[in-house]
């Protein structure tokens, strides 16, 4: 599930919680997507997960328990939780990645997703590049900031944002938007733009864009935005 399914489900299942107000036994809503990656770069898999209370969820390796300092994790309280692995090691190859949500009501649901890196010199054409990282910004409260990132691959990679190792819900907020620009003459080349109006305090955190096709997908580096009071 990619961008636009990431949020919409969450959505419906809450109004449907809130109207009746019962109990209900875990769902995800979102589950991690399998990754091709290059070796010694991250890589980040997704979940979410709903039910009445909300679930937590608990990520593995392979069925086991995590406890390597390569990975973190983060978890709102809306249910949506990352896992991040950084650096990516060749070793970690064909490894198998769970994120389980229990809430005490009925069984628990997992879900899996398999990691596969690559060396450099193995990737495949049109496996997606970061051609432009996002780049520091300090802007005032009050003021529109922008960030954006130049990515290419064939075919075209679709880019997602990340504040905080979280991905941003342009539906929650209507501060934010996300577009992409495509070149007519390079077809593999799209620029990603974040458009944050009206900044606060609160949108001060490190960002990123996330490039993927059906090759791979590639991390920029993170840049941070500062909010001036």
């Amino acid at each position: 599930m990619w961008v636009k399914e990431l949020f919409t489900q969450f959505f419906y299942r809450l109004i449907v919680k809130k109207l009746w107000n019962f109990i209900d036994g875990p769902a995800l809503l979102v589950k991690p997507d399998s990754s091709t990656v290059p070796a010694n770069t991250r890589v980040s898999f997704f979940c979410r997960a709903d039910g009445n209370p909300i679930p937590t969820i608990v990520w593995r390796k392979n069925g086991e328990p995590i406890n390597d300092g390569r990975y973190s994790t983060r978890t709102l309280t809306n249910g949506l939780s990352t896992l991040r692995i950084e650096p990516v090691l060749s070793s970690d190859n064909d490894l198998i990645i769970s994120c389980t949500a229990d809430n005490g009501v009925g069984s628990p649901i997992k879900a899996e997703a398999k990691l596969k890196v690559l060396v450099e010199s193995s990737l495949p054409p049109g496996f997606p590049e970061i051609e432009a990282h996002p780049v520091l910004k300090s802007v005032e409260q009050g003021r529109t900031a922008y960030v954006t990132c130049k990515v290419k691959g064939d075919p075209r990679p679709r880019v997602l944002w990340l504040r905080d190792m979280m991905p941003i819900d342009i539906r929650s907020n209507s501060r934010y938007s996300v577009s992409t620009l495509g070149n007519p003459e390079y077809r593999e080349k799209v620029i990603g733009a974040l458009m944050i109006q009206q900044a606060r305090e609160d949108d001060q955190g490190k960002y990123e864009c996330v490039a993927r096709n059906e090759h791979g997908v590639v991390h920029s580096k993170a840049a941070h935005i500062y909010v001036k009071g």
